[in-house]
């Protein structure tokens, strides 16, 4: 349970201490589960089973079956799945929500990686809720992949893997034998993403709509609906096709090679039980094609690692979500756990934040070049209550990696002192407003890697709220994966029911509601952009931006680019929408140079008649 501080203290005291350092060996907590090659397949498999989407029987055609369901959607319990590097034969399971597997070998092919061996095992996720039929479910027996969401595998290899996700479960630093579907038969899905990984036999994008692969090596793709991405990719690579017939409207751009690569920072193990942080360099040469081993890595020992723990809530000895009554309500543990994060920044440690829920006090403030943060377990940090980002970056730290985190907007309270100085509050700050001429450095560049934001879900309060959830200021970021979302559904309060029927999981967000003939502003989870780009020279590989209120993404700095772009238009917005001009994909009038490529914006306005002109407005 989480007690309300009624006397909250803002202020901290400063003590100099001498710099101390790590366990190698971090004491993990219960949601973090390492396994090891000796350890029984079957045992294995009983210990990940809480942690799967649960199982529910149905019938198709008079025959019992069972589909892995959604009950777990807007759950609060994360987890991460840790095997150590060896074989793993015949061990299959379901990654489900808010779930991390990856393996601890430095690493993803050979005798140093997870290697599992059967037909099929490791991990798999597939179409969800196959009991159900109507709306986006076709049939009973077909399922969804649209809304698996939040949960991620890397660093493994396997002989064949199903993949069959959306938005925010990506696939990394894997080596697949055989085959990889991204799908699961005619299920809809749509926003995937692979980076980095190699497929020796089929890789099958299925009914995806959207799919964006980086710096993969494949031998036989097919499949994909409307947008196929292929970026830094190697071997059977389609054609550049940007021009969609009458009779086949999908689109295949490629990318063959991308001006930079930083990937993603992960947590390996050596020989002698000792946790390392893996980063690896950025580069302007090798931008191509799968890199599995460490080669390129700066390997930094735990001692200098702090491994931050949540609260985690527990009844009757087990792990429970977080009470949803208490959930908005700080605690003086919050400000200690956040004081304790921030001085290990302040002594220039990095950051790997187990799973679970931080409900942050401040902003976590990086002064430190090349310093990282990563999450594991899909790790949640829940802005502060006064405007300011969960993460703020200063200006000219160059080589700032953050990675593997969802930031969740929170309710703001009436005195925000933590808002920029344009009044605007934002999730992550990566520079500073105020600051014109940080550059960054080009052989150096930040890296924002696999976080995810979002305004609205778990949080049973629908006043949550941030003006605009990503903002970067300095030159030189390199975005990877980015899903920023304001929710066009939310979990519902007990006994509530849907405002929706043909949604009926779920509440659907409004902006308005009509009472007594009369339409009345409610603004249920408000966010109005979802990124803002002042920074020159800043590449986002794989953007995913949607339903927030005004534009979904404003860039203004110089030489920027993107390569593939998805966003859906808010659902609930009135026709100002329209006649205000906001689009998806807006670039200021005042910028020279920018690229963009593998652009998709669609509409789907479902509360009143919105015309909007155009997906994207562009300097005249």
């Amino acid at each position: 349970m989480r007690i309300a501080w009624t006397a909250m203290s803002w202020f901290s005291f400063n003590m100099v201490t001498a710099k101390s350092n790590e366990p190698l060996k971090p004491e993990w907590p219960i949601n973090v589960m390492v396994f090891k090659p000796t350890d029984d397949a079957e045992d294995i498999k009983a210990r990940i089973k809480p942690t799967e989407d649960p199982l529910q029987e149905y019938k198709l055609n008079g025959e019992k079956k069972l589909t892995h369901n959604t009950e777990h959607h807007f759950d609060t319990k994360h987890y991460a799945l840790l095997f150590e590097p060896g074989e793993y034969k015949d061990c299959s399971f379901e990654v489900g929500y808010y779930v991390q597997m990856a393996g601890l070998g430095k690493d993803a092919e050979g005798s140093n990686a997870a290697r599992f061996t059967g037909a099929k095992s490791g991990p798999y996720v597939e179409a969800l809720n196959k009991h159900m039929s109507g709306g986006s479910n076709q049939a009973v027996g077909t399922g969804l992949c649209l809304d698996t969401f939040w949960r991620s595998a890397e660093n493994f290899s396997s002989e064949n893997t199903q993949w069959a996700v959306s938005q925010a479960a990506p696939l990394r630093r894997v080596n697949v034998a055989n085959e990889l579907v991204f799908g699961d038969g005619d299920a809809y899905s749509s926003g995937g993403f692979v980076a980095n990984s190699k497929v020796g036999g089929h890789c099958d994008y299925a009914a995806n709509q959207q799919w964006f692969s980086r710096a993969c090596d494949f031998k036989q793709t097919s499949g994909g609906a409307w947008s196929t991405v292929f970026a830094g990719c190697t071997g059977d690579i389609p054609q550049n096709d940007s021009s969609p017939s009458d009779n086949n409207a999908h689109v295949r751009t490629v990318e063959e090679a991308p001006e930079v690569r930083v990937e993603k920072p992960y947590v390996a193990i050596d020989t002698h039980g000792n946790y390392n942080l893996h980063v690896p360099k950025a580069t302007r040469d090798a931008t191509t094609g799968a890199q599995l081993d460490s080669s390129n890595d700066e390997i930094r020992p735990f001692s200098n690692v702090k491994v931050g723990k949540p609260i985690l809530p527990m009844k009757d000895g087990e792990y429970v979500n977080h009470n949803m009554a208490t959930y908005n309500d700080l605690i003086a543990e919050d400000e200690k756990i956040t004081n304790d994060l921030q001085q290990a920044l302040d002594e220039g440690k990095d950051l790997v934040l187990c799973p679970g829920i931080f409900f942050l006090t401040k902003p976590l403030v990086i002064t430190h070049a090349n310093q990282v943060i990563l999450g594991l377990g899909l790790a949640t940090l829940i802005a502060p209550q006064d405007g300011s980002p969960c993460i703020s970056v200063k200006a000219k730290t160059a080589g700032v990696r953050i990675a593997g985190l969802m930031l969740e907007a929170s309710k703001q309270q009436p005195e925000s002192g933590g808002r920029a100085s344009d009044g605007k509050s934002c999730l992550l700050s990566f520079g500073e407003l105020d600051v014109a001429d940080d550059a960054g450095d080009a052989d150096n560049p930040g890296l924002i890697s696999d976080v995810f934001t979002r305004v609205g879900g778990s949080n049973l309060d629908r006043a949550v709220s941030t003006d605009i959830m990503v903002r970067v200021h300095s030159g030189n970021v390199v975005g990877d994966n980015l899903w920023l979302w304001r929710a066009d559904h939310v979990k519902l309060r007990e006994g509530e029911e849907p405002n929706d029927p043909e949604l009926p999981l779920y509440w659907q967000t409004r902006m308005w509601k009509e009472e007594d003939g009369k339409k009345i502003r409610i603004d249920e989870c408000i966010t109005k952009n979802a990124l803002e780009v002042t920074g020159d020279d800043v590449k986002m590989y794989g953007l995913f931006c949607e339903h927030t209120t005004e534009h979904q993404l404003v860039w203004k700095g110089e030489r920027g680019s993107t390569i593939f772009f998805q966003c859906e238009l808010p659902y609930d917005v009135d026709i100002d929408f329209a006649n205000d001009n906001f689009t998806g994909y807006y670039v200021d009038e005042n910028v020279e140079e920018h690229t963009a490529r593998a652009i998709g914006v669609y509409s789907n306005f479902q509360v009143y008649d919105v015309d909007a002109s155009t997906g994207m407005q562009l300097p005249s």
